[in-house]
């Protein structure tokens, strides 16, 4: 026990050594992550400031360039004015004249319809803006007779950050727009190196601040998508851009060759200081960064543990498995091959194992156990199933396909064509009245012991009892008829008996049918029975009372002679055509006698 124990022990130091270092390894990434995500919050936080004293400069050039609109857009719509001209003949060359004049990017000429009606940039003629946040705002300013400041926004076209202003001339039906690109602007100012720096080396100084840092950008959020401010033209997917905007922030799942990408939001202060004034900017920051330090840590680890695993596994198989086999595996194979014993039907099997005060103990305990209900059990069913067959018969059972009285269900019901047999005692209820219920019941017992055997010796089986009267069904009309005089045999030793104790002999009616009929279940779920359904069976039932009226002991239709092999083996007799009660059709019948080939005995004269 000893020894055994001290295996057991190895092999849970050895892996409760290696769970050890897996938990170290994953405790090692857990930190080196954690200082990669504080330094990528740290990045996100730079970009952030960054961007906001960026923000901060494009506000300023902003209110710069308009107020030079403030100027210069009055002094477009009065130079209009002065010539007389509708801004609608002007030509591209006067356009961009005029923009020239006054330092403007692009100028553009919109009517009540929002449609540009003239401008210098041929691809934006007669564009026609759609109804939202702008249109509402042009409505504002058509006919103020003041300049109207819209901040800083994306071109559609370039991509590249303009600042718009618009001018509504009093009493007049369009509005003159002013686009300006910053870039251009912060160019031709007194700060132009301040906007290079900005633009070109600002956001990408970010990479130097950690060597983990792969690659930054920053994506202005427009109408038109976003845009990235560090590469002009390029543009993030708008998948990414929904999640991010929803989320706050995005990770995609897909890590390639070691780099990870983050994307967050940022929304930069505005022109009113809160972020949600007109003019503030929403800015997503996208962060590559590179994981190998974390992974190099947990791949070392990692390396290292399997190096030691293999160098431990073989001992630790060889114990393990000697411990296994000689402790679980051998009693298991052994309860395997005495349950196999048990399953093909030895229910003396015995059963190893038992004394063990262990699991495997118990587990052979309760195979005991189970040994001994089965064969309990299987001996019950035994019993029960000779004594079901006394009530349901085990031929009915497979005229109807059922292999045992538990497969049988209510409904079930089969066709077949078969000879039945009706035998009643002639004056019973005299008889019966006559005796106690007790003698009453010893009579019919003795009775019915007598002809039941002579039945089944026969091919047939009692389908049912009704009184003193027997049903019993055959497959061969010739076993039907064999029977029916075999019975009539017997009744003579009987009545022999019966004469000898000094009690009167007894005389029965047998009348045989031969037809199609219906064997099934009848009654409901809690209460069934096996019954034949068929008007065969009335027939049968109908010469067994004829036999009184002719005075014959048995009847047979002419269905059952003309189902006869070889009906010379017996002595028919015509007795007459009748139509019984409950048919329209006549019927004949036939009274039969033995002959020596039928019971053994001679043959009897009938002429």
């Amino acid at each position: 026990m000893k020894r055994k124990a001290g295996l057991f022990l190895l092999a849970v130091l050895v892996v409760a050594s290696l769970m050890t270092m897996i938990v170290a390894s994953l405790a090692m990434y857990r930190l080196v992550a954690g200082a990669q995500a504080e330094e990528l919050r740290k990045i996100e936080a730079s970009l952030s400031e960054r961007f906001a004293v960026f923000e901060l400069m494009l506000q300023s050039e902003n209110r710069r360039n308009h107020r030079h609109m403030e100027t210069v857009l009055p002094r477009i719509a009065a130079d209009v004015e002065r010539a007389g001209r509708d801004p609608r003949t002007l030509s591209f060359a006067e356009m961009d004249a005029l923009a020239t004049q006054y330092g403007i990017g692009h100028l553009y000429f919109i009517d009540r319809d929002y449609k540009v009606f003239q401008t210098n940039l041929p691809s934006d003629l007669d564009l026609v803006l759609p109804k939202g946040r702008l249109t509402d705002f042009l409505d504002r300013v058509m006919g103020s007779g003041k300049a109207w400041n819209a901040g800083i926004d994306l071109s559609l076209v370039t991509h590249t950050l303009k600042t718009y202003s618009y001018f509504g001339p009093a009493d007049r039906d369009y509005i003159i727009e002013a686009s300006t690109d910053v870039r251009e602007t912060l160019q031709r100012s007194d700060f132009a190196w301040m906007g290079k720096y900005f633009f070109e080396e600002f956001f990408a100084d970010a990479m130097d601040s950690n060597p983990y840092v792969r690659d930054v950008d920053v994506y202005l959020v427009s109408s038109t998508g976003a845009w990235s401010l560090i590469h002009v033209g390029e543009q993030l997917a708008p998948a990414i851009v929904e999640k991010v905007l929803d989320a706050g922030r995005y990770r995609p799942s897909e890590v390639q060759d070691r780099l990870t990408t983050r994307y967050s939001v940022f929304k930069a202060a505005g022109a009113d200081g809160k972020g949600d004034g007109p003019g503030a900017m929403v800015m997503i920051r996208k962060v590559v960064f590179d994981l190998g330090l974390a992974r190099q840590a947990v791949v070392h680890v990692f390396v290292s543990s399997l190096v030691v695993l293999a160098l431990m596994l073989p001992l630790i198989y060889w114990l393990a498995a000697r411990l296994l086999q000689r402790q679980i595996l051998d009693p298991l194979f052994t309860l395997r091959r005495e349950a196999g014993a048990i399953a093909e039907g030895d229910l003396d099997q015995p059963i190893a194992n038992v004394e063990r005060r262990d699991e495997i103990g118990q587990l052979a305990r309760s195979f005991t156990a189970m040994r001994d209900a089965v064969r309990a059990t299987i001996t019950d069913l035994k019993e029960t199933n000779l004594s079901i067959e006394r009530f349901v018969p085990r031929a009915f059972l497979a005229k109807i396909g059922r292999p045992n009285i538990r497969s049988v269900a209510l409904g079930d019901n089969k066709r077949q064509d078969m000879t039945i047999l009706f035998a009643d005692i002639r004056n019973f209820t005299a008889l019966s009245e006559r005796m106690s219920p007790d003698a009453n019941f010893a009579f019919i017992n003795a009775y019915l012991a007598e002809m039941g055997p002579v039945i089944a010796q026969h091919g047939g089986f009692i389908d049912k009892y009704i009184g003193d009267a027997i049903m019993a069904l055959f497959e061969k009309a010739d076993d039907g008829v064999r029977a029916g005089l075999a019975m009539l045999a017997i009744l003579e030793r009987f009545n022999a008996t019966r004469q000898a104790t000094g009690a009167e002999p007894i005389v029965i009616g047998i009348g045989l049918n031969t037809g199609s009929l219906m064997m099934g279940t009848i009654g409901e779920r809690h209460r069934m029975d096996g019954t034949v359904i068929s008007d065969a069976v009335n027939l049968a039932a109908r010469l067994e009372s004829l036999t009184k009226d002719y005075r014959v002991p048995l009847l047979v239709s002419q269905f059952t002679v003309d189902r006869l092999d070889d009906p010379e083996t017996f002595a028919l007799r015509p007795i007459d055509t009748v139509v019984v009660r409950g048919r329209t059709q006549p019927v004949a019948i036939f009274e039969v006698q033995a002959r020596q080939s039928s019971i053994g005995q001679a043959p009897t004269d009938l002429a």
